[in-house]
């Protein structure tokens, strides 16, 4: 770890969870019309209220009595907000994981609405991860308020003179730096990561040796190789909600098997082996909590990630 460095503070945002909001409002008009609808209703201004604190009912009911015809359509973006949060940001998550194996206390600090961050929460257990999430809404303040920032310096104990700060918000990168935290402004995981490379928190990631594989349901596999989405990590356990998918080192397919699949026969299983140095998301080797190291694809695993597929009949013994 950085001699410098013992803390890293993520937006949440555009940094780690990819958000949408046109999505919202898609729903009950042509996509073609939601810019100028956004537009018209100041929508980024209109959110930065509730961000910071401002009741939703309230919201609506304010510019709805501006807008009475709009009713429809302005209340869609609290209904679907779950749409607008179209999933992990690409590379992110390898790099949270990469910190926390590093000994790196992680604090995230949002700009959020208190009730529509409850429910993100609970989607995505990437953010258990998270020593403590600091969310604007909660706080009645937002960023780039220096005392947002103020919040997450003292109740987790943050000395800015120890931290980075990464936010996709130029603003926010700006005020981060005039307390005297150092901020990197985010365009994707990769940039990212160099930059924490270059301030000494993460050397060069290690080429993790291969192959490795993955167990999977085989009608559950079926279907993803039908319409390109699998949503697994592990059995019964989302991709979304692990933050990663499960995959094993070939002495270790046995013992998986037995521990996950043991009620499933062979012929209901499908054994995907996969190259890590050509998969598209990053491979981490991690601690699974018994002191066993397993490989984990932090990203969701596509048809295209997997070299050869065989039944789990197929798979040698003590593999």
């Amino acid at each position: 770890m950085s001699d410098r460095y013992d803390t890293v503070v993520f937006d949440l945002g555009g940094v780690v969870l990819n958000w949408e909001p046109e999505r919202a409002y898609q729903q009950v008009m042509p996509a073609d019309q939601v810019g100028d609808f956004m537009d018209e209703i100041c929508f980024n201004e209109w959110n930065h209220r509730h961000d910071a604190g401002q009741d939703w009912d309230e919201g609506e009911a304010e510019l709805i009595s501006r807008l009475p015809q709009h009713r429809e359509q302005i209340e869609a973006y609290r209904r679907y907000f779950d749409l607008t949060i179209t999933g992990m940001v690409p590379g992110t998550a390898a790099i949270i994981a990469e910190l926390q194996r590093a000994g790196v206390r992680l604090v995230a600090l949002t700009n959020w609405s208190a009730d529509l961050f409850r429910p993100t929460k609970r989607r995505f257990g990437l953010l258990n991860r998270f020593e403590g999430i600091v969310v604007s809404g909660e706080e009645g303040i937002a960023k780039p308020d220096p005392q947002l920032f103020s919040v997450v310096f003292d109740r987790y104990q943050v000395d800015p003179e120890h931290a980075i700060f990464i936010d996709d918000n130029e603003h926010n990168c700006t005020t981060a730096g005039q307390l005297g935290l150092q901020a990197i402004p985010f365009t994707d995981a990769a940039a990212a990561r160099s930059r924490l490379v270059e301030l000494g928190l993460l050397g060069e990631r290690e080429p993790v040796p291969g192959p490795i594989f993955h167990i999977a349901k085989k009608a559950q596999w079926d279907k993803a190789k039908q319409c390109g989405n699998y949503y697994w990590s592990t059995r019964r356990v989302t991709y979304e909600v692990q933050g990663f998918v499960h995959c094993a080192f070939p002495e270790q397919l046995t013992a998986v098997r037995e521990r996950g699949y043991r009620d499933l026969a062979d012929d209901e299983l499908v054994v995907l082996r996969i190259d890590p140095a050509a998969a598209s998301a990053p491979v981490i080797v991690e601690d699974d909590g018994t002191g066993e190291v397993f490989p984990h694809l932090y990203g969701a695993l596509t048809p295209a990630d997997v070299v050869e597929e065989r039944p789990f009949a197929a798979v040698p013994v003590g593999h």
